[in-house]
């Protein structure tokens, strides 16, 4: 009688099948791994920017409490990358889609309310999702 090495083809199709289950598993993992760290990115810029955001509100106020409670009227406005402390706060109505600056995925928006609630917002969109980050405070003329 002769004896048969090797596999047989039932064998070779279920490790064939198994080596295909565990690539896309792994394949599946890479990219829902690729994903969280993209959103982990876009997530901490955003907060960086309502930081700055907030840093720059306390700037105006320093610079001119007159002119910054002016703006308190509760409007929302734009608060774009290239406003200097100085300036008015001048583009108002601020959505989603007034992006920071050309190309930017970000856009921020503040709100100046009260006696003087300072609400930063900032948007971004991921695929079909419209994510935000909010970073709020509350500013008084601390120099009196």
């Amino acid at each position: 009688m002769r004896q048969n090495k090797g596999q047989s083809l039932v064998e070779v199709v279920v490790g064939v099948g198994m080596m295909s289950l565990l690539l896309v598993a792994l394949l599946a993992l890479i990219s829902l791994s690729v994903k969280n760290s993209r959103m982990a990115k876009n997530r901490a810029q955003a907060v960086a920017l309502a930081n700055q955001g907030v840093e720059l509100m306390r700037a105006y106020r320093d610079y001119s409490w007159d002119d910054f409670i002016d703006d308190a009227d509760g409007s929302e406005y734009v608060l774009g990358a290239n406003w200097t402390v100085g300036s008015e706060l001048d583009i108002p109505d601020c959505d989603e889609d007034n992006f920071i600056y050309s190309g930017s995925i970000f856009s921020r928006c503040v709100n100046l309310s009260g006696e003087v609630d300072v609400v930063v917002t900032v948007y971004w969109q991921e695929g079909s999702k419209l994510n935000s980050t909010i970073q709020t405070t509350k500013l008084t003329i601390w120099e009196r």
